[in-house]
């Protein structure tokens, strides 16, 4: 056992860690409180307090949790895309000096990241990218840009190891990348054994959306898959827990296939008010776009079920749903597909239901992420 002096001695060589970041958002709180917990780094967050994001809630930080609160300059183009400036970020940096500046993704829409890159470089400040990992969408130039500040970083934190191989076959080393993979919050880890979940024998199957309700959703493929399902007299029922712009749409399609005994809306829930959604569905459905609410299921046992991953469509967390094990992909935009893949699934969801379980337990909790993330900052620190 060390001696005090010896545990005096390693907290005031720890490395301070700046954390430069957007704003508190929700989903981080648990991941957040336990870096800033572990003793083996300074830890610190550099945001601003209004979010990009709109309707993305925040988190109001406890100590010992430090932030260093700044202005965002926010150009929204749509709900979801936007252009981020952070002057203050700038300032912090060159007074602060950390030992690791962390930035968010080599992302073009957070223009502040790229002259806190090269002021961070005169600096010597070791500098890493928290990143899905991505060269994907940004057209040639988007690309090269990418590739350029990862390959010159001195880490990077990688959502998945799909983004990581994909790094290492561009040219970036391999001994830059930590995979960390993604989480969600304490609370969301509700169900901790399958058998806490309903019990499924002789009964109808369930199947559940949970998630906002936006064009690229492709919600239709849920209902026309619905209505497919209904005609073959198979007993189920689909539970849509969300709001959107696209709420009014799909209730009217569902109306018009004559769904209402079979689809049920039930507004945006939150929180402890998702618990018996998740205890009862059998299968999760994401449509497109299978992010963290695939994680979400699955932390439930629930397998998931979403869109064969067609031009890198995707978010990283789709990576955790595995064929016949934690769930399934259909046919690119086929309700026909989607309706099969449902149908074919509920028989193994027991089975699929414990796999689930069991890959959240060790790769996708709070407590997996921030040990991944922490050994990913200190192998950087020391690099």
């Amino acid at each position: 056992m060390p001696k005090p002096n010896e545990l005096n001695s390693d907290l005031e060589t720890r490395p301070v860690v700046v954390l430069q970041y957007l704003t508190l958002i929700h989903y981080r709180e648990s991941v957040f409180n336990r870096i800033a917990s572990d003793p083996r780094i300074d830890f610190t967050i550099c945001c601003g307090q209004k979010s990009p994001y709109q309707k993305m809630r925040n988190f109001a930080p406890q100590p010992p949790l430090k932030v260093k609160w700044i202005k965002n300059f926010v150009i929204n183009i749509t709900q979801m895309h936007f252009l981020v400036w952070q002057w203050g970020a700038i300032v912090n940096l060159i007074r602060t000096r950390p030992n690791v500046l962390i930035l968010l993704g080599a992302d073009p829409h957070i223009l502040s990241s790229f002259p806190l890159f090269f002021i961070a470089k005169i600096l010597r400040v070791k500098v890493c990218w928290w990143s899905h990992a991505t060269l994907s969408g940004q057209g040639f130039l988007g690309r090269w840009l990418r590739l350029f500040f990862y390959k010159h970083a001195d880490g990077i934190l990688a959502y998945d190891e799909v983004g990581r191989l994909r790094l290492e076959k561009a040219g970036v080393k391999p001994s830059t990348m930590t995979t960390i993979w993604n989480c969600l919050n304490d609370g969301d880890y509700k169900l901790s054994s399958s058998d806490q979940r309903v019990a499924k024998k002789d009964r109808t199957m369930r199947v559940l959306y949970i998630g906002r309700l936006y064009r690229d959703k492709k919600m239709n493929l849920l209902i026309e898959a619905a209505a497919i399902l209904k005609d073959r007299n198979v007993s189920f029922v689909v539970d849509i827990v969300g709001d959107g712009p696209e709420l009014a749409a799909t209730k009217e399609k569902s109306v018009a296939l004559k769904l209402n005994d079979v689809v049920r809306f039930h507004g945006a829930k939150y929180d402890d008010e998702l618990t018996p959604f998740l205890a009862d569905a059998d299968i999760g459905v994401i449509p497109s776009w299978a992010g963290l609410s695939a994680i979400q299921y699955m932390a439930a046992g629930i397998p998931v079920i979403t869109e064969e991953n067609r031009g890198m469509n995707h978010p990283p967390e789709v990576s955790a749903i595995i064929k016949d094990e934690t769930g399934a992909f259909f046919d690119f935009e086929s309700a026909e597909s989607l309706a099969n893949t449902i149908e074919t699934t509920f028989p193994n969801v027991e089975s699929l239901s414990n796999s689930c379980l069991n890959l959240v337990r060790e790769r996708f909790t709070p407590e997996a992420v921030k040990e991944a993330i922490i050994l990913g900052v200190l192998k950087i620190n020391a690099s």
